[in-house]
């Protein structure tokens, strides 16, 4: 009786070693890493006929794709998603356009950006084309700032990298349509407010050949 008991236990022992094999084991979900963009380049201009094709490099722990494509002027937004580095999506073309992708699997919560990188979707080659929308970048919008002197700042990119550029800022505290300087030459700018409350600003981007494009209205609010 006493060699049965014995033997049971390690017939038993042998079962549980081989459960315990590599194929079993189990793996710790990791987080997706960020995707490198690839196609069309930034601050390029993109020549399409239908549909522009998107390409990035493939990210490990990667399930699936978002794709994120905001028309720059009307704001419109489009999202798709993709389980390969690539995607085509039909634009209206004539439009200067954004792009991000974002990486994810449903293992973990988190999920990892890519860049934003900007291009200007023409059917035919231009001669010029207008400037990208600036990107404001400080105060944030909604942002709260003390009063007093507050520095204004924004960047700004053209596909015609040899053009010059000016600016024309408009702020005021109903509706951003105030010009408060005209053709300026710098990205940064400071301006005194003392009055509280909510602030209405934007940055309109101006070439030597005539064309322009608008920020559209940011906010912030002045405090004590």
């Amino acid at each position: 009786m006493k060699k049965i008991i014995i033997l049971s236990f390690f017939v038993f022992s042998i079962a549980l070693a081989s459960c315990s094999d590599s194929q079993y084991e189990y793996r710790v979900p990791q987080d997706p890493e960020a995707t490198i963009l690839l196609k069309p380049d930034n601050n390029t201009e993109c020549l399409e006929v239908e549909a522009v094709k998107f390409e990035w490099s493939k990210s490990v722990n990667t399930d699936i794709y978002t794709i994120v494509v905001t028309n720059l002027l009307s704001k419109e937004i489009i999202t798709q998603t993709s389980t390969s580095p690539t995607k085509e999506i039909t634009l209206v073309k004539g439009k200067p356009y954004s792009w991000q992708v974002t990486s994810s699997n449903s293992m973990v919560s988190k999920k990892a950006k890519s860049e934003i990188w900007k291009f200007y979707l023409s059917g035919e080659a231009l001669f010029n084309h207008a400037p990208f929308p600036a990107e404001i970048l400080a105060p944030l919008y909604d942002a709260s700032v003390s009063k007093g002197a507050i520095e204004l700042s924004w960047s700004y990119s053209d596909v015609d990298s040899a053009d010059t550029h000016t600016f024309d800022i408009y702020l005021d505290q109903t509706d951003a349509s105030t010009l408060n300087t005209a053709d300026y030459s710098s990205t940064k700018k400071s301006v005194t407010l003392s009055s509280l409350g909510t602030y209405y600003w934007r940055i309109i981007t101006k070439d030597n050949y005539g064309n322009n494009s608008d920020s559209g209205i940011f906010k912030f609010t002045v405090t004590e």
